[in-house]
Formats: C-alpha cells, structure tokens, sequence
C-alpha cells in the first residue's frame, strides 16, 4: 500500500484526501497490471483488495472529495467489483479444498477431485468475464478519476479568506462514527448461525481499516489497532467463507437430487418402450460431500472461537475506547479556533426584532483565572443540550475550543460553578451572511448584543431595527463578559 508522510495529517482535507485517493488509485493500477501478467494464486485477491482501499475512501470521503469523483467511475468500479466476486470465491473455495482433501479418508477424496475440476472450470470462466470487464473500463475509469482527482475546487470568503477543514480532523471524525458501528455490529452476533450479523460486521470492520491505514504509522498504537483490525477480519471472514462453502455443498447436493430424479422420471417414461436409457452421469461420492461439509462446519466453529478469545467480554469495547482515544489525538492537532466578535450594550429589547430563533441559556464558570471553563445548557423548545467551552484571551479576538457533553458529566461538573452563573435569552436574528445574537439577560435587567465576525476587520453595518437601541460598543470592556457576570 502505497505510504503518506505525516504532515499530511495537518494539510487540509480537501487537498489530502485527494492525495491519498491518488495513491490508492496508483495501488490499484500496480495490481492490475500483476493480475494482467502473473495470475498467480494471490494476485486476483490483491487486485480486489486494492479495489475495496480505493472505493471504501471514496464512499468515506464523499463529502470532502465531492466534485472531483464523477458518478459513471464509482458505477464502473462497482461493476469491476462485481466481476471479480466470482472469480474471487472459487479461488478461496478451491484452497480450501486442496487442504480439505487430505483429511479425508482416500475413498471419499472422489468428492474433492469432482468439486476441484467443477470450480476450476468456473474459476477459468469467471477470469474470462473478468478480462473482459477490465478491457472494458479499467484504462478510461483510471485516467478519468487521475483528472478529477489532481484539482478541485476552493471557496474563498472576501473578510476571511479559505476556511477548509484539517484533514486529521475529518479522519477523527469517520474513525468515531465507523468505531461506533462497529461495536454495535458485533453485539448482533451472538453465535456462529448468526451469518448475516458477521458478513456485516466484517464489512464495517474492513471500512474502519481502510479509514484507519494511511494515519496509523504515525500514531502511537495506531499499527497496533490495524493488527487487531486484521484479526478481527480474518476470524469473522473464516466464518463467513465455511457458511459459504457450506451453501456450495448444499447447491451441489440439490443439483445431483435434481438431475436423479431427471433420470428417473424418464426411465419411467421409456419403461415398455424401445428407446435406450441414458447413460447416469456419474457424480461425486455422496460421503464424501458429507465429510466435506463437516469439516466446513469445524472450520467456522474454529473461527467463531477465535473471534470470542479475541472480541468479547470487554475486549470489543476496549478496542472502540482505544479507537475513539486516537481520534481526540487527531482531534489535537487542529488548530485552536479564534472567536472574533463585536459586542454593544442596548437600552432594552428591541421592539421591532426581526423574527428570530428563541434560547434559553443557563451557565455557570469553573474556578480559574488564565483558564475560564465554562458549562452551558441550551433549550430550545423541549431540546436540551450541554456544552463544555474554553476560551483564553480577552478583546476583539479570543481564542474558544467547545465541545458538546453528555448529561451526566454537565451534573458532575454545575456543582462547581456555584457562585459563578447566569440566565438568559438569546435571540438569534440573521442578517445577511452574519447573524446577530441579542442576550436578554433573565436574572437582571441587563440587554446585550453581539456578532461574531469572520476576520478582525471586517465592517460591521447595524441594522435599522438594532440602531436605536444602542447606547454604546463594550468590545472588549472586562465588566461586560459573560465570566464577569455571572454571579
């Protein structure tokens, strides 16, 4: 796979994503280019996993690529996807045979001659319709997305300039989601029948590790959750591939019944007649389909066992904590947002506000003095939320980091903020590009307004409605802040 250096953890999304994308792309050329002149045993898995990299970051990075992907190439790859699977699961399912073979006692190894030439011959003719596919659409899916891939697009705002998103920003934030399916994937499964619940398991399981790839090598143990990542695919992709040669078994079973009871009823249609049976057409011992089948079933009991040593009983939420720890990583290396914002002291509540969204607010602030912690709960209508912010600095611009928290740590923390709260009404009223905040402060007669602006010097126009209201700009004025406040 091909290797990305660390500063592209710190480059913007749009831009390393791309990056990324390329490579794998470069990727799945090289095994293209293998599968077309070795077709060795290994090659045609190679190439699909190459292929599943590159469509798993495309689906991922949907968003962020968005422009530069056009909807015919996710189709083509889609379609090369497809043909593959065929080729792909006669090549694992006649593997597994020539190491099934040997475990048999020899008089039932008839069972695994007739399924080897059987699914060789499917083998051959799934590379062929494969072939065919990728003359088709490989060359033209390739250079088209090498095109849309190597340029894009940026949005430039005239006061603030490019405001894109940090790449590692965007990554912590699709490791978080992908973790949480995950974990709730491996709850449904529950016992080695539970099929369905480990194909889709597997599935999120690879889209993590695919997300997780191009970052792990310069993370503390991010190599390591990759390792722990494989493990998890291989024991749940061994139970997936047993089931699945156990439906083979099945098929062929039911195809030979079929064909015997054929031959049967025309042997009862010719009976009395001059017309010559046809000769039976001979099958594969019926033990050893049997035996075949047991051994199948050993296999994915043995995998299933694995995935239980390694994935339960606290192990799978280990792993999520460990995931969601190296996203706040990630998280960190985004650089500290800055609030820029303008404040006026009002004679009262405007009467003629616009129509605005209500909030209702009550906060409080933690002990400190250079660090200034605030809680925060917001309701609007019967929606709560809670808030976690810092914020460092004084004046015009201020540097503030939030974060949304959980209930129950916003009740462990309030206690704290005793002597140090406030109430209030926002009423947010938008106004152009910017919006207005207008606080009317619920626990004194006190009215306030500001705006947050995108650069230092932008130009602030008062609206018609807020002008007669003002009574004077309290920007950066220390007895006007919320932490000054409160009380």
């Amino acid at each position: 796979m091909a290797s990305f250096e660390a500063p592209l953890l710190d480059d913007t999304a749009q831009r390393s994503a791309r990056l990324v994308a390329l490579g794998l792309l470069e990727d799945l050329v090289t095994e293209r280019r293998r599968l077309a002149e070795e077709r060795e045993s290994e090659t045609l898995h190679d190439f699909r996993v190459a292929l599943r990299r590159l469509r798993s970051w495309l689906r991922a990075f949907g968003s962020v690529l968005e422009g530069s992907v056009p909807a015919p190439c996710v189709r083509r790859l889609g379609r090369m996807a497809r043909e593959s699977n065929a080729g792909r699961d006669a090549e694992v399912f006649l593997g597994w045979l020539a190491t099934a073979g040997p475990q048999l006692p020899p008089r039932e190894r008839g069972a695994v001659r007739w399924l080897t030439e059987r699914f060789a011959r499917q083998e051959r003719e799934a590379e062929s319709e494969l072939e065919g596919r990728l003359a088709k659409d490989f060359d033209r899916t390739v250079a088209r997305l090498e095109e849309r891939l190597s340029t894009y697009r940026v949005a430039a705002h005239v006061h603030a300039g490019v405001r894109e998103p940090v790449f590692a920003v965007v990554v912590a934030s699709l490791l978080r989601d992908h973790a949480n399916d995950l974990r709730r994937r491996l709850k449904r499964v529950s016992s080695v029948e539970d099929i369905e619940a480990v194909h889709r398991a597997r599935i999120t399981g690879k889209r993590l590790r695919y997300v997780l790839e191009p970052v792990a090598p310069h993370l503390p143990g991010g190599s390591e959750l990759l390792a722990r990542l494989r493990g998890l695919q291989d024991a749940l992709g061994d139970v997936h591939d047993a089931h699945v040669w156990l439906l083979v078994l099945r098929h062929v079973v039911a195809d030979l019944a079929m064909e015997e009871g054929r031959r049967m009823a025309h042997a009862l249609t010719a009976a009395g007649t001059e017309e010559a049976p046809k000769r039976r057409r001979r099958g594969p011992p019926r033990a050893g389909l049997v035996a075949l089948a047991r051994l199948a079933h050993e296999r994915a009991e043995s995998a299933f066992a694995r995935y239980q040593a390694g994935w339960v009983d606290g192990t799978a939420r280990a792993f999520h904590d460990d995931i969601v720890r190296l996203a706040d990583q990630l998280d960190e290396r985004a650089p500290a947002a800055l609030e820029i914002e303008r404040k006026f002291l009002l004679k009262g509540l405007p009467a003629s506000m616009p129509e605005s969204m209500v909030e209702r607010m009550e906060q409080g602030y933690l002990p400190g003095d250079r660090l200034v912690e605030r809680l925060r709960l917001v309701e609007v209508g019967r929606k709560r939320t809670h808030y976690r912010t810092v914020k460092v600095g004084s004046g015009l611009v201020r540097t503030e980091i939030e974060e949304e928290t959980t209930p129950e740590v916003f009740q462990a923390m309030w206690p704290l903020t005793k002597g140090k709260r406030l109430t209030k009404r926002r009423h947010r009223v938008p106004t152009g590009e910017l919006t207005w905040e207008v606080d009317e402060f619920t626990d004194r007669p006190l009215v306030l307004a500001e705006i947050e602006l995108p650069s230092a010097d932008t130009k602030v126009e008062v609206p018609e409605w807020l002008e007669p209201f003002i009574e004077r700009e309290v920007t950066g004025e220390p007895q006007y802040l919320n932490w000054s406040l409160a009380r």
